[in-house]
């Protein structure tokens, strides 16, 4: 019985130590950005790279001149494997040149591939990089959201 004494007197201890205790703060992750949650979002500015590229077809299945309109490829790991018919075709991107904050609007009709574009980097047709830099450049700091 003085075991079953001791071991009740030093649960019970235990027990009001830990009931006394401060809190422990646990920290709040910072909200992150993810294909899912900013489809389309046009209060989500993202940040990365634009280059540019000369084509006039690609994943969106529509035919383009890229000397003549402005137009992107959105990086694949926000615009998702499936091309044909994928909702980000046809929205339109307002691209800001972090470095001269110069501006364009540009469609997207196309996808840059994984290995080409980070997260947040997008790729321009000349007609859309000339209005916010130089094409000697090649690249360029932007921010970028949906319009």
């Amino acid at each position: 019985m003085a075991k079953f004494t001791s071991l009740f007197l030093i649960a019970t201890a235990a027990i009001a130590s830990l009931s006394s205790a401060a809190p422990v703060a646990c920290p709040v992750p910072e909200p992150t950005v993810d294909a899912q949650s900013d489809v389309f979002a046009t209060s989500v500015r993202h940040t990365g790279k634009a280059t540019w590229f000369t084509d006039s077809y690609g994943a969106c299945n529509v035919h383009w001149d890229g000397n003549v309109e402005p137009i992107v490829a959105l990086n694949a790991h926000q615009m998702g494997a499936q091309s044909w018919g994928n909702p980000a075709c046809g929205h339109k991107v307002r691209i800001t040149n972090k470095a001269n904050h110069k501006t364009v609007v540009a469609r997207i009709v196309d996808k840059c591939p994984g290995d080409e574009c980070a997260w947040g980097s997008l790729d321009l047709s000349p007609a859309a990089f000339t209005q916010i830099g130089d094409l000697d450049t090649g690249v360029l700091e932007i921010e970028w959201n949906y319009i």
